[in-house]
């Protein structure tokens, strides 16, 4: 169980998507974002800062979240830190309901936002008040406290697998990973929480989403499934012991592969029984 002080407060939702979700047709998940930020009367706040061309990530949400509804999104329009510093943040956040920061590059993203004005007027908003904060992707991968920057997909988990490093803190001690079961990434999600069992990993499929609100509740949300590994009933970890590139031995890691409608409870970890029982189809 996480402890009350040791997890972020989260206001209103956070919604964590794991990349590529539906811009163009459906939109499923983007109209999850625009209800949890009040519907017709969202205020939209887009960080396209993530991606390697911010103005065209921009530029493809604005038209999306106006094609739902929303007149006028704001757009933080910065291609450098001193961008962002010298942005006016009251301007930008200022009865904003709905933060999106889009996909890129998750170092990208907190190397130019960590620690300025701006982070922790977000930060205060996700604590203080019903603002959803949504990131994908990259995005999504930043929301952690510490998050992974660096990993290639293995046939198994070893100690090279994965590079963390700070992220910009809205989620304490939850490790995400992003574009999950497309890319196999199974392995370094495991060899993250391997490194600290305290940290719960959850990996993210492509056009899916978790839902968190402040009292614990996760909820899977999209096409996909999230992956929760659970590492603090690990029993045995060698991780510290082995080479670098050497493969590990780690006893006692749960696993829950979770579809859309499923409820987790990440202050208790565990995942919360559906209130009906599915029916098995009648195969004749």
């Amino acid at each position: 169980m996480i402890q009350s002080h040791d997890r972020e407060i989260i206001g209103g939702h956070l919604l964590v998507i794991g990349g590529a979700e539906d811009k163009y047709n459906e939109r499923r998940i983007l109209r999850k974002f625009l209800e949890l930020a009040g519907g017709d009367g969202a205020e939209v706040l887009i960080v396209p800062v993530a991606s390697d061309f911010p103005e065209f990530a921009a530029d493809v949400y604005t038209h999306a979240f106006r094609n739902l509804g929303v007149a006028n999104p704001r757009v933080l329009r910065a291609t450098s830190r001193q961008d962002v510093v010298n942005a006016d943040v009251e301007r930008l956040v200022d009865g904003v309901s709905g933060v999106f920061m889009t996909g890129g590059d998750q170092m990208r993203l907190v190397s130019v936002l960590g620690g300025t004005k701006l982070a922790e007027a977000l930060r205060q908003k996700v604590r203080d008040t019903k603002v959803v904060m949504a990131g994908t992707s990259a995005g999504a991968a930043a929301m952690s406290t510490s998050m992974i920057v660096r990993g290639e997909p293995s046939s198994h988990p070893h100690k090279d697998a994965v590079k963390l490093s700070p992220g910009l803190g809205f989620l304490k001690n939850i490790i995400i990973d992003q574009h999950f079961s497309e890319r196999g990434r199974i392995s370094r999600l495991i060899t993250a929480v391997s490194y600290n069992p305290y940290n719960l990993g959850i990996g993210i499929d492509e056009n899916t989403a978790i839902i968190l609100d402040g009292k614990g509740k996760l909820e899977v949300y999209g096409q996909g499934t999230a992956t929760i590994v659970d590492g603090s009933q690990i029993t045995f970890n060698e991780i510290a012991e082995v080479p670098d590139k050497a493969a590990f031995s780690v006893c006692g890691v749960q696993f829950h592969v979770m579809r859309d409608g499923l409820v987790y409870d990440y202050i208790d970890r565990h995942p919360v029984q559906p209130a009906n029982e599915y029916l098995l189809p009648d195969l004749g």
